[in-house]
This record gives structure tokens, C-alpha cells and sequence, in this order.
């Protein structure tokens, strides 16, 4: 096979493959091999988040296969056994993503499969006698301890680290190893701690190791772009905090942070270090985060950001009396408990906004809107079922910049969503995309398809009825009729999968016909 590419051009074009796809170019040819094995081993564990997952047991053996004899050397008090093959590849110099979680599982499985009860039985059961406590096996430790080993001495370019702190975890391996070889993690650009326990013992010994780690970060590293925190320690928060300050971030994500009043200090600090960030950050991310007793007035210095978001937070409003405006381009505020998302609409948004998500609450949400976003193109809006929709959405239609708009539905109580898909029928007349993303009644969706002046382009349609499917495809089918605009439907399905009947393939032959291209997807 003769190839006028470069390589580099080549793997460049690998990189869009899906990982299943990567699998199967390593059986084409050599050349094909050796191109998709850096890209498969950038990150080896992306495979392995399944318990009964396959890939684990010849990952492991596979890595185990790359360790020197010092390494292996380091296995033999814990008699752990296994095939010392030489590999085709030097596979650890490919690694650029770590994920501790899953590494320890890794290991796990493949110690349980390789030694069976003999490696079970030597585990002592944790406090609460369901998981055992794998910690307490030297063989656990060493294995990470020799793969953490192996990885950092042969990898040229670490890049990103995960963290998740869970039921039984286990420690990081010691923190010299991340710096005694070159170029070690200073070429980390992403950094995520999770902590999916609802509290951390910050005097625990087997969380030292994260924090002389965390230290390391902000010492060795200087090209971190990227973070995502979610923890409850407060030494931890302490770090992060330190890593904010130092490091070049352009994304920051924070989650779960409920901090009471004894440490809402530790909080202020973590976000208030946000303003060292002024000249790089572009993407903010608040989720689940309580805000209570914080002044955030300081999202204001932050003149840079692109994209900000509040996913279920509470108490936050007042904070927001700088007239001067952020230059933001999306805006999501989703599911905030806010005494008023007009008040932060008016403190945030301005003509440079493109995209919005938000809920919108009440009609001087909607005036708002019109008001200070007025050249957003994407629109994805939830609307609870107790407002008023006359009042409401002539005012969303009025947004001539508006091209794809995207509508969610909360029913609290009563049938209010014909009410207003037929009031986006009275009034909707320039957008390209649309999605209905909640169940609509036939006779609804029959007013909206024959009063409907804008020519959508595409159409996003829930359908839930297997019976009157046939049905919403001929209103389709006549709205297309008038427009001569479809070009693209997509019909939604929540639940198990469903085959067209023969007249319904009848009706998507003659959308055919129309040039409109029709598929299926599910949730």
C-alpha cells in the first residue's frame, strides 16, 4: 500500500476514529498498526469503566509487560505472578491520561481473575463488611506502585490526571515518582479531583499522598489550561486553591461545594483566587455549588470569560451591581434557586452573547432576554408549567437573531404544554432549527404545523405514541407541503427501540422525495 501522507497528517486524521474503530485499523497492516496504537494508548483505561469489562485483564498484562527489572523486581516479595512477555511496543511512552480510579480497578480484576479465592481471602473486609478492603494486600500496592513507576519513566507527555476519592480507595503511589524522571508531570495541561464520599477525614494518612501531590502540581507544573474540582476536604480545597492561583487555567469547573459556615472561608479562597485568573480564563462552571454568604462580584473582573455556567446553585442575586459588563458568548443557568434570573440576565448579558440556557421563570425573564441578549442564535429554554404563555413567548419570537431554539417542559401540574407549543404556532416566524423536547398532543401539533410561518430547516419531534406516529409525519409531510424548507427530521424516543410500518416508510419516502433526510434516535 503506497501512502502520500506524512504520518503526522495521517494520525491526525485517526484522531476523529471512535476507539472500536481504532481496534480494528491495527489489523489492516503494519503501517496502520503503528499509527493507531499511539492514538489508542493515549488514554488505555477508557475501556475498562465496566466491571465485566474485557479489556481489563489483557490491559494489565499488557502494562505489566513494559515494566523493567527493577520493577519487576520490586513484585516478587508479594509473589505476584505473571507473563513477562516483551511487547511489540513500548506502550507507556503512548500514555497522556491517567485515571487512578480506574487503574486500581484494573488491578483488582486482574488480580481476582489470575489469583481467584487465593487473592480474596487475604483481604480483610472493610469497616462496614460488604467491599473488601483491598488496601490492606501488599500486592494491590505494589502493582500500582510499579505501574505508576513505568508509566512516568517512560512517558514523554503526561497530560492529563484524574482523581475520583471513593468507597475504599486507595492511595496514590509516592510523590517522587512523579518527578524523578523528565519531563515527569510538568507537561500537565488537565486536572480533575472528584470525591464522591459526603466527607473526607483531612487526618487520614491514605489521603497524604494527594495532597504532596497536589503540592508538586503547583511547584512542577506551569501549563495546566484545564481543572475540575469536587471535594469536601478542606486541606484539598486549600491546594486547589494554590493551583488556581499559579497555574495558566482557561477552564475551571467546581462541583458540590456545600461549604457551612465553619469552613466557608476555604470556599471564599478557591474563588477568589479566580481573579489571578483574569487574563486567561475563558470557560467558568458552577454546579451544585451553594454561594451562601460568598460575594461573587468578583465573575465581574473576569474580563476574558467566554462561557459561564450555574448548574443548581443557591443564593445568588445581590452580588451583581457592577455596571460594567462581561464580553460573555454562552450563558447557561439551569435549575438555580435565584431570587431573580431577570436581575442576573441584566447584570451579565450584553449583544456579545450567542447562546443561552436557562429556565425561564417568570415574563420579565422573557423581557430580559429580548432585551440584553438580542443577538443570541441558540435559545434552550425551560418553561414550568404555571406561567403565563401569551404574555411569555411573543417575546422569544421576537428575537431576530434566533436560529435554533430548543424547548423543555416542566410539568408541576395540569396539561399547560399544548398550550404552548399552539402559542409558538401564533407566534414563531424566523428560526431554522427547532426541538420539542416533551410529548405534544396530535391536535396541538396540527395547529402549530398549520399556523407556523417560520421554513425550518430542521425539526427535532418527540414521539412517544407508537400508534399516531404515522400521523405526526403526515402533518410533517403537509408542513413541508406549504415551506419547501425541511431539510432534516428527527424523531425522539424515550424507552426501547421501534421499526417503521410500512406506511409510515411510505410517508418518509415521499419527505425523501422532498430532499428531507429522516432518522431515529433514542434516550
Amino acid at each position: 500500500m503506497t501512502v502520500t501522507l506524512p504520518n503526522e497528517c495521517f494520525g491526525n486524521i485517526l484522531i476523529f476514529l471512535d476507539i472500536k474503530t481504532l481496534y480494528k485499523c491495527l489489523f489492516i497492516n503494519r503501517y496502520f498498526c503503528k499509527l493507531s496504537i499511539p492514538i489508542i494508548w493515549r488514554d488505555p483505561f477508557i475501556l475498562t469503566n465496566s466491571k465485566k469489562s474485557c479489556n481489563r485483564i489483557p490491559l494489565i498484562n499488557t502494562l505489566l509487560a513494559c515494566l523493567d527489572e527493577d520493577e519487576v523486581s520490586s513484585l516478587i516479595p508479594c509473589v505476584i505472578k505473571f507473563n513477562n512477555k516483551t511487547p511489540l511496543f513500548e506502550y507507556g511512552e503512548f500514555i497522556k491520561k491517567i485515571d487512578h480510579k480506574r487503574i486500581i480497578e484494573c488491578i483488582i480484576t486482574w488480580l481476582e481473575e489470575t489469583n481467584g479465592r487465593n487473592f480474596l481471602s487475604l483481604i480483610e473486609k472493610s469497616n462496614y463488611g460488604v467491599e473488601p478492603n483491598y488496601e490492606k494486600d501488599c500486592r494491590v500496592r505494589k502493582l500500582i506502585d510499579a505501574i505508576y513507576h513505568m508509566i512516568m519513566r517512560k512517558s514523554s507527555s503526561l497530560q492529563e490526571f484524574i482523581i475520583i476519592i471513593s468507597e475504599n480507595y486507595i492511595n496514590l503511589p509516592k510523590p517522587s515518582i512523579f518527578t524523578t524522571y523528565q519531563p515527569g508531570i510538568s507537561n500537565l495541561r488537565s486536572l480533575n479531583i472528584t470525591n464522591s464520599l459526603n466527607f473526607i477525614n483531612d487526618n487520614d494518612t491514605k489521603y497524604h499522598n494527594i495532597m504532596e501531590f497536589l503540592i508538586m502540581v503547583s511547584k512542577f507544573c506551569n501549563c495546566i489550561i484545564s481543572s475540575h474540582t469536587c471535594v469536601s476536604s478542606l486541606k484539598i480545597i486549600f491546594k486547589i486553591s494554590e493551583i488556581v492561583k499559579l497555574q495558566p487555567l482557561k477552564r475551571i469547573s467546581i462541583n458540590n461545594c456545600n461549604f457551612n459556615n465553619r469552613n466557608v472561608e476555604y470556599s471564599r479562597k478557591i474563588l477568589y483566587n479566580l481573579k489571578f485568573r483574569s487574563e486567561t480564563l475563558k470557560e467558568l462552571i458552577f454546579d451544585s455549588f451553594n454561594f451562601r454568604l460568598i460575594d461573587i462580584s468578583f465573575i465581574l473582573e473576569l474580563k476574558n470569560l467566554e462561557y459561564l455556567e450555574f448548574n443548581q446553585c443557591v443564593f445568588f442575586y445581590q452580588q451583581f451591581l457592577n455596571k460594567e459588563k462581561l464580553q460573555l458568548k454562552e450563558l447557561k443557568l439551569v435549575n438555580c434557586e435565584t431570587p431573580s434570573t431577570k436581575a442576573i440576565i441584566e447584570s451579565l448579558c450584553n449583544e456579545t452573547l450567542v447562546k443561552l440556557t436557562l429556565n425561564i421563570e417568570d415574563v420579565g425573564t422573557a423581557i430580559a432576554i429580548k432585551e440584553y441578549c438580542s443577538n443570541i442564535n441558540i435559545l434552550n429554554a425551560k418553561f414550568p408549567s404555571y406561567l403565563f404563555f401569551d404574555l411569555i413567548v411573543p417575546h422569544i419570537c421576537e428575537l431576530s437573531s434566533l436560529k435554533i431554539l430548543s424547548i423543555y417542559f416542566i410539568e408541576y401540574r395540569g396539561n399547560y404544554k399544548d398550550q404552548l407549543i399552539k402559542m409558538f404556532g401564533d407566534y414563531l416566524v424566523k428560526v431554522d432549527y427547532l426541538f420539542l423536547n416533551f410529548d405534544i398532543e396530535l391536535s396541538s401539533f396540527e395547529y402549530f404545523i398549520n399556523n407556523c410561518k417560520a421554513n425550518l430547516k430542521k425539526l427535532i419531534l418527540t414521539i412517544n405514541n407508537d400508534s399516531l406516529r404515522k400521523d405526526y409525519l403526515l402533518c410533517v409531510n403537509n408542513f413541508q407541503n406549504v415551506h419547501n424548507s425541511l431539510k432534516v427530521l428527527e424523531i425522539k424516543k424515550y424507552g426501547k427501540e421501534f421499526c417503521w410500518t410500512r406506511e409510515e416508510i411510505k410517508i418518509i419516502d415521499l419527505l425523501k422525495n422532498q430532499d428531507i433526510i429522516t432518522f431515529l434516535s433514542y434516550e
